[in-house]
């Protein structure tokens, strides 16, 4: 799958996270619907700057965007870190913590080389 097919999905999954058509987003990035339909399929190019507006506006981490080449996987780890979002700072630490300790515990389960 090609970067604007992974990022057209991204862009479609959180605006319908948000609750949003494709005609409000449209109007929030000052362009046509057409060319939001165009794009949400990968049917469209994206420039920097384009993709950056849709980042900031939808939530989408640019870090997953651009480097995990996996559709799905992106896709799964967008949902996840929308719903990061949703904590507050104090459930945010304890779920940092958390993390801190499997990944500990999965570098141990590892066979050493």
């Amino acid at each position: 799958m090609n970067d604007y097919k992974r990022m057209g999905l991204l862009i479609k999954q959180a605006r319908e996270e948000k609750g949003w058509t494709q005609q409000e987003l449209a109007d929030a990035v000052d362009v046509d619907v057409e060319t939001v339909r165009k794009q949400e399929l990968g049917d469209d190019s994206l420039s920097v700057e384009m993709m950056m507006e849709y980042c900031l506006l939808l939530n989408i981490s640019c870090d997953i965007a651009i480097y995990e080449k996996d559709v799905e996987t992106a896709l799964r780890m967008e949902r996840i870190c929308r719903e990061l979002l949703e904590l507050s700072q104090e459930q945010f630490d304890r779920l940092v913590k958390s993390a801190s300790y499997i990944r500990g515990w999965r570098e141990n389960q590892l066979p050493q080389k």
